[in-house]
């Protein structure tokens, strides 16, 4: 195996649409020690925690018998549309940027990094470490004060995936103290945009038991002191974001409505199985990220639709 040209593999990875940074691996043990600080130190609430507590229980792929670089990614992802049909009246929902292709669309940077450095004989695996703690400390993205990683020239309107591969990492690897954006220091756009009050002025972290997102990604029902107003995503949350001047200049990309007919709605808002729906509605639902989960689609859209 030979050292890697990482400014060759860089201007590969941009080529197939990735803003990307290396750092070594060994770096993933502070990443996890991150994680684990903010779990003790008794902030966050029950659901936030055990979704952290599962990131910082993450294992190394198989596909590389020695981690010696990580490579994280942020590429940009449209906004999808879906127009669902109830008694023949059309209704239209939206997916927040990030849902659509969340689980398919990180094997894409596996799969570049795989192949930029074919040549020096190394490989390339999916890795699933905490991202905005890796990406933040990798000098990839930035913090907003709504919690939310922002990448220069994509905003927020992204998702993050990272690659582990047993090629010898950059001997000038960025890395140090994740960064809130300066914007932030003057600005409360999302502060005053967000319907329940879950970004705060007198703490970084996001108060995650308020935050719509973590609501309706969340099994439980919804609180009593959800405005059903308040709902206009199926799923995630859009406020913030829209009101954020670091998105003003971003383009972002609005994919094409997927279309469903009243059988179709009517099986999706019963949360019909997947199995036992279309192969064509099926390919819809994961167009438009309304595969998600089926149940908490089901349990959002009747909220949203009021239906």
């Amino acid at each position: 195996m030979t050292t890697p040209d990482w400014n060759a593999v860089l201007d590969d990875l941009a080529s197939a649409g990735w803003t990307a940074r290396v750092v070594p691996a060994a770096r993933v043990d502070e990443v996890r020690g991150r994680v684990a600080g903010a779990l003790a130190s008794g902030e966050l609430p029950g659901p936030t925690a055990d979704h952290l507590e599962d990131e910082v229980a993450f294992t190394w792929p198989t596909g590389v018998t020695e981690p010696r670089s990580v490579v994280v990614g942020a590429t940009t992802r449209p906004l999808t549309r879906a127009k669902l049909t109830i008694n023949g009246e059309t209704r239209e929902a939206v997916v927040p940027p990030h849902y659509a292709g969340y689980r398919t669309v990180p094997d894409g940077l596996a799969a570049a990094v795989g192949a930029a450095l074919a040549p020096s004989g190394a490989s390339a695996a999916r890795f699933e470490p905490p991202l905005k703690t890796l990406a933040a400390c990798a000098g990839l993205a930035g913090y907003g004060r709504n919690n939310i990683a922002y990448v220069q020239g994509l905003g927020s309107y992204l998702m993050l995936a990272a690659a582990v591969t047993d090629a010898p990492p950059p001997e000038d690897a960025v890395w140090g103290e994740p960064r809130q954006l300066d914007r932030c220091e003057r600005c409360s756009a999302c502060l005053r945009a967000c319907p329940t009050g879950a970004i705060r002025a007198d703490r970084f972290l996001l108060q995650t038991d308020r935050c719509l997102t973590g609501l309706n990604e969340a099994e439980a029902p919804f609180p009593g002191w959800v405005d059903p107003a308040w709902h206009h995503c199926a799923v995630g949350c859009l406020r913030c974001q829209q009101a954020c001047p670091e998105n003003a200049f971003v383009d972002l990309v609005v994919s094409p409505a997927e279309v469903f007919d009243d059988a179709e709605t009517a099986a999706i808002l019963a949360a019909t199985p997947a199995g036992e729906l279309g192969a064509a509605t099926r390919d819809k639902l994961s167009r438009c990220g309304l595969d998600y989960s089926l149940t908490l689609i089901a349990r959002n859209l009747r909220a949203l639709l009021d239906v």
